[in-house]
C-alpha cells in the first residue's frame, strides 16, 4: 500500500538544517573531526563534509535526494560538501518564512485544498525564479562586478603557472579536508605531483587524465607514517610477477588479453577427438604452438607480457626459459591506462600471426619488483607516453582509514584543479537596452499584490516583471539586509546550515536547462521584514508545474517515488498567462553577449566571494523593479553570508563585522582585498557551488507529493498467460 504526503518549505530546511549541523563544526582550517559510528561497530573520523555525509543512514527522500546532489557536484568540483550544505540550509529556511509571510487575512477565506493549491502555485513560482536567478543575473554579477577582483594563478602568460600560487591554493583546499598536522606536507605532494604530470603536456588534457585514472595512478601503504609517501617515476601495477627475469637496457612490453595456450574450452569451436592418439597428437599442437608463440617474442626483443587473463603454467615454463617475464591478472582499468599512455594495440597469439614481426610493443625504461610495506607490486616505466609524464603517488597512513580520508582528499584535489582551469561559459546580458526600455514603461504598471476576494480567487493589480538592472520606485526599495542590522548589533545571530547539491553540469549545460524552460519568472524580496510575502498575480504564475530534468536531475536516485500532481483547469489558465510573460520578459533581455571566467581564476579565501556575491547581489536587488526578484536575490545574498559566518565563529566575537566591514570598505574604496590573506581558492568552483545550490534548491521547492512504496510491484514474466495472471 501506498502512502502519499505533502511536502512544505519546513520539512525541507529541518532536513537541511540537521544535515548542516553534522559538519558545521569542521568547517574551515580551525574545524575539528566528525566521528561517525555504525551498528555494525564501523567508526568513520573524517573532515571530508562528503564522506561523511554519504555516511549517514537517511531515510528521507528528500534528504537523500540533498545528499545525492552533494555527491554530483563533488564529483565536477571535489569539494564544497559543507559549504553547500550549510548556504542550502539558511536559503531554505529563509525560502520557508517567504512563502508563508504576509498577514494572515490573506489567507483566512482560502480554506482546505484551496490553501493547498495556492502554497504550490508559490513554491513552483519560487522554483522556477530561482532557476532563472541562476542563469540569468548570477552570471551578470559575476561577469560585470565579480571579475574585477579576480587574481590569477598565472604568473607571466597562459603558459607559466607559479608554483607558489598552485602551492597556496592546494594548501587552502587541504586545510578543509585533512588535520591541521597534514595539510603542508599534502599540498606540498599533490603540488610536486601536479608539476610532474603536466611537464611539457596539455594541461586540461592531463588533469582530465588524472581524474579519470586517478585509481590506477596511485596506492596506498598501511602501517607506514603519512611522511613516507612520495612520488615515483612510471607506474606501479597492483599485482605481483607470475614470472621475473631480471633484464638490463631498454625492455619491449607487449599486452595480450587472452590465454597464450587456450584450453580446449578456449578454443571458440566444438573438437571431437575420437581415439586416444587424436587426444594426444591435439595436445602435441597447442605445445608446440605456445613454443612457438614465445619463440617468436623472444625473437622480437619481448621482455615483458602483461596479461589481463591468467596464463597456463606450461606458459610459465617456456617464458622463464626465454628470459621473458608475465605480470597477468591485469585489471581492465589498467589494461586500458597501458593503452591510453602507450597508444598500443593488444597482441592476439590466436592469430596466425607468428611469422610477422611484432609492432604492437611498448619500450619499458625498466620494469621491477616494488616492495610497499608487506606486499610487493610491479613498478614499470615507459620510455614514451603520449597523455602525460607517468608518475605515480604512494599514500601512506598509519591505518586504514587515514589512507582512505587523504586518499579521497588528494583525488578531490585535482577535481579541483581541473574545474580552475576549466574556462566557464557564461551568458553576460547587455542590460542598458533593458534599462532604457524599462524608462518607457507605463507609470501603471505596480509589484505583484495578491488580494483574496473569495475562497481561491485571485485579483491582482500587476506590473509585468521586468529585467533587473533598473531603478526601482520608491515604494519597492530594498530596505537594509540583514547583515546591515547585524553590523549595528553584533549579537543578531543567523543561523547556519544547508546542502551541498552536486550538479552534474558545466555552466554551458545550464544554458540547456534554460532552453528547456517555457516560462522564465523573475523574483524579488522584500528585506524589510523576515516575513515578507512572496506577491503574485495571476499573470505571474507558472508556465509549467515541472522543470525540465537536468543532467543533475537524472542522476538522483530515490527509493521513493516524487509526484507532481496534474495541473487543474486553474492553473492551466495562469500557465497561459505565464507563458505569455516569459515572453514578454525575454524580449527584454537583450542581445546576449559570449562571455567566460578565465581559467585560474582566484580569491582569497575565507568567505570573500560570499561577501562579494551578497554585496554585488544587494545592490542589484535594490535597484531591480521586480519586486519578486528583489525579494529573491536579497534572500540569496544574506544566505550566503552564512559561510564567512561559521568561518568566523572560531575566532573572536565581532570578527565577522569586521571581516564584511573590511571587504565592502574595499570595495567601495577600489582598493585590494584582504592583501595579507594568502591561501587561495577556485573561482570556478565557487561559481559552481552557487549554481548548483539554487540548482537544488529549485528542485526540491518543485516537489509536491512524496509516495513512498513499502514494496516494489512484482515482473510479470513474458511465458505467463492471461490464465495465471
Amino acid at each position: 500500500m501506498a502512502t502519499a504526503r505533502r511536502l512544505g518549505p519546513g520539512r525541507l530546511a529541518q532536513e537541511a538544517a540537521a544535515l548542516a549541523a553534522v559538519v558545521q563544526g569542521s568547517v574551515g582550517p580551525r574545524g575539528g573531526h566528525v566521528l561517525l559510528t555504525r551498528p555494525t561497530g564501523e567508526v568513520l573520523l573524517s573532515r571530508d563534509g562528503r564522506r561523511v555525509l554519504e555516511a549517514l543512514n537517511v531515510e528521507s527522500p528528500t534528504a537523500r535526494m540533498m545528499i545525492s546532489c552533494i555527491s554530483t557536484h563533488c564529483n565536477l568540483t571535489g569539494d564544497g560538501a559543507k559549504t553547500f550544505i550549510i548556504i542550502l540550509s539558511v536559503l531554505l529556511q529563509e525560502l520557508e518564512q517567504l512563502v508563508k509571510g504576509g498577514s494572515p487575512s490573506c489567507y483566512e477565506k482560502i480554506q482546505g485544498r484551496e490553501n493547498c493549491k495556492e502554497k504550490i502555485y508559490r513554491l513552483k513560482h519560487v522554483s522556477q525564479l530561482l532557476i532563472m536567478i541562476q542563469m540569468d543575473i548570477l552570471d551578470y554579477i559575476v561577469t560585470r562586478d565579480l571579475e574585477k577582483h579576480f587574481h590569477s594563478v598565472f604568473s607571466v602568460s597562459d603558459e607559466e603557472i607559479s608554483m607558489s600560487t598552485i602551492g597556496l591554493v592546494l594548501e587552502a583546499y587541504f586545510s578543509g579536508k585533512v588535520g591541521i598536522n597534514r595539510q603542508k606536507f599534502l599540498s606540498q605532494l599533490s603540488c610536486d605531483f601536479y608539476f610532474r604530470v603536466t611537464a611539457g603536456k596539455n594541461r586540461s588534457e592531463v588533469l582530465c587524465f588524472v581524474d579519470d585514472c586517478f585509481a590506477e595512478l596511485h596506492t596506498t601503504v598501511t602501517g607506514l607514517p603519512v611522511s613516507s609517501s612520495r612520488i615515483l617515476d612510471g607506474l606501479i601495477l597492483h599485482r605481483d610477477f607470475a614470472v621475473y627475469c631480471p633484464a638490463d637496457g631498454d625492455k619491449r612490453v607487449l599486452v595480450i588479453t587472452e590465454p597464450i595456450q587456450p584450453a580446449y574450452s578456449d578454443l571458440g569451436a566444438e573438437v571431437v577427438v575420437t581415439a586416444e592418439n587424436q587426444h594426444g597428437a591435439s595436445k602435441t599442437w597447442i605445445t608446440k604452438r605456445t613454443e612457438a608463440v614465445l619463440k617468436h617474442m623472444q625473437d622480437n626483443d619481448i621482455k615483458v607480457i602483461l596479461s589481463s587473463v591468467k596464463q597456463q603454467e606450461a606458459v610459465h615454463n617456456y617464458a622463464k626459459s626465454s628470459g621473458i617475464s608475465i605480470v597477468e591478472c591485469l585489471s581492465p582499468e589498467e589494461i586500458s591506462l597501458i593503452y591510453r599512455i602507450t597508444n598500443i594495440s593488444p597482441f592476439k597469439p590466436s592469430l596466425d600471426n607468428i611469422h610477422t614481426e611484432i609492432t604492437e610493443a611498448a619500450v619499458a625504461k625498466f620494469c621491477q619488483p616494488l616492495y610497499l610495506g608487506t606486499k610487493r607490486f610491479v613498478h614499470i616505466g615507459f620510455e614514451r607516453t603520449c597523455a602525460l609524464q607517468l608518475h605515480c603517488v604512494i599514500l601512506c597512513g598509519p591505518v586504514h582509514g587515514v589512507t582512505e580520508q587523504h586518499v579521497c582528499a588528494f583525488h578531490g584535489a585535482f577535481k579541483m584543479l581541473r574545474q580552475m582551469f576549466t574556462v566557464v561559459c557564461l551568458t553576460e546580458q547587455n542590460l542598458s537596452e533593458t534599462l532604457h526600455n524599462s524608462q518607457q514603461c507605463s507609470d501603471a504598471q505596480q509589484h505583484f499584490v495578491e488580494k483574496h476576494t473569495d475562497c481561491g480567487e485571485v485579483h491582482a493589480c500587476a506590473k509585468q516583471p521586468r529585467p533587473c538592472g533598473f531603478e526601482m520606485e520608491e515604494d519597492s526599495v530594498v530596505s537594509a539586509s540583514s547583515v546591515d542590522r547585524e553590523l549595528a548589533c553584533s549579537s543578531i545571530h543567523l543561523p547556519n546550515s544547508g546542502v551541498d547539491l552536486a550538479h552534474d553540469a558545466m555552466c554551458s549545460e545550464l544554458r540547456e536547462c534554460e532552453r528547456d524552460l517555457v516560462d522564465v519568472q523573475k523574483v524579488s524580496q522584500k528585506r524589510s521584514h523576515p516575513k515578507g510575502m512572496l506577491r503574485m498575480d495571476g499573470n505571474e504564475s507558472l508556465a509549467k508545474n515541472q522543470l525540465a530534468p537536468t543532467r543533475a536531475e537524472r542522476s538522483i536516485s530515490s527509493r521513493n517515488v516524487l509526484v507532481h500532481p496534474q495541473p487543474t483547469e486553474d492553473s492551466c489558465t495562469r500557465q497561459g498567462r505565464g507563458v505569455k510573460e516569459a515572453d514578454n520578459i525575454r524580449s527584454h533581455i537583450q542581445s546576449n553577449s559570449s562571455s567566460y571566467l578565465k581559467e585560474g581564476s582566484v580569491l582569497p579565501v575565507g568567505g570573500i566571494f560570499e561577501i562579494l556575491l551578497h554585496y554585488y547581489l544587494s545592490c542589484y536587488a535594490k535597484r531591480c523593479q521586480s519586486a519578486n526578484v528583489s525579494i529573491l536575490c536579497a534572500v540569496i545574498a544574506d544566505a550566503l553570508l552564512s559561510v564567512p559566518k561559521t568561518l568566523s565563529r572560531a575566532q573572536k566575537r565581532d570578527a565577522f563585522p569586521q571581516l564584511y566591514l573590511e571587504v565592502t570598505s574595499a570595495v567601495r574604496n577600489n582598493r585590494p582585498l584582504l592583501p595579507n590573506q594568502e591561501r587561495l581558492e577556485s573561482v570556478s568552483c565557487k561559481y559552481q557551488l552557487v549554481a548548483s545550490i539554487l540548482q537544488c534548491a529549485a528542485r526540491l521547492l518543485s516537489i509536491d507529493l512524496i509516495v513512498g512504496i513499502k514494496r516494489l510491484p512484482q515482473k510479470t514474466e513474458e511465458s505467463d498467460s492471461e490464465a495465471d495472471l
